[in-house]
């Protein structure tokens, strides 16, 4: 059994959900509220929703433990947050993967999600589908700044080696609590999580746990 078991409840839950929520260094950087922001933000909905009447399609996971839920994947929550932070009107496809419908292997033969229907195409990989998304609907402006481009990039390394740790004193533990402090300190100051757009987007913590307790309890 991996040495993750002997994480407290506490650290365990910040793990998971730091790094589901962390995961591809996704963070949106947007001004403080103001006036003039509210108005830009206005005139922005009009012209996106003008560019795109009609709805995108997406292609996501579906929930493992609520009918007709999303599931857990922060790459899909990633596209999604986009999508409403662009005031994108889209239509979401759930998918089972543990059973992935014809339909869908024929949209994308690797069967992952998530991926999405552009100008007739069908494109998958969140950093992909980001990028295409920021290019074609360039307003609000989405893209990282390069000065907070690194900002959460030791997470998944650092979890992945406490996961394959075997020795409960090698450090790894420590080092994971590290990184997820430092993180947690800077999002407080940037916290997305109060967002409409993450709270409409997130997947229900069932989700979060069933996916992570294989990798978890090993």
């Amino acid at each position: 059994m991996s040495t993750a078991a002997s994480l407290s409840p506490t650290a365990l839950t910040l793990s998971s959900s730091l790094l589901i929520y962390s995961a591809k260094r996704f963070t949106f950087h947007l001004p403080k509220t103001s006036p003039p922001l509210l108005i830009r933000r206005s005139r922005t909905l009009h012209v996106a929703m003008a560019a795109a009447s009609d709805p995108l399609e997406i292609c996501v996971k579906a929930s493992t433990t609520t009918p007709n839920k999303i599931g857990d994947c922060p790459f899909t929550q990633r596209v999604l947050l986009t999508l409403e932070e662009k005031h994108l009107p889209y239509n979401m496809k759930l998918v089972d993967l543990a059973n992935k419908p014809e339909w869908f292997l024929k949209i994308t033969p690797e069967g992952k999600v998530p991926v999405i229907k552009i100008d007739e195409k069908w494109i998958a990989d969140s950093d992909v589908i980001t990028q295409a998304l920021e290019e074609k609907y360039p307003e609000p402006p989405l893209a990282v700044p390069p000065e907070k481009a690194s900002i959460g990039s030791k997470i998944f390394p650092t979890f992945i080696g406490f996961l394959q740790c075997k020795d409960p004193n090698d450090g790894t533990e420590q080092a994971l609590l590290t990184e997820l402090t430092s993180f947690n300190d800077y999002i407080k100051g940037n916290t997305i999580f109060s967002m409409d757009s993450f709270i409409k987007t997130r997947a229900l913590p069932e989700d979060v746990i069933a996916g992570w307790r294989p990798k978890v309890m090993g």
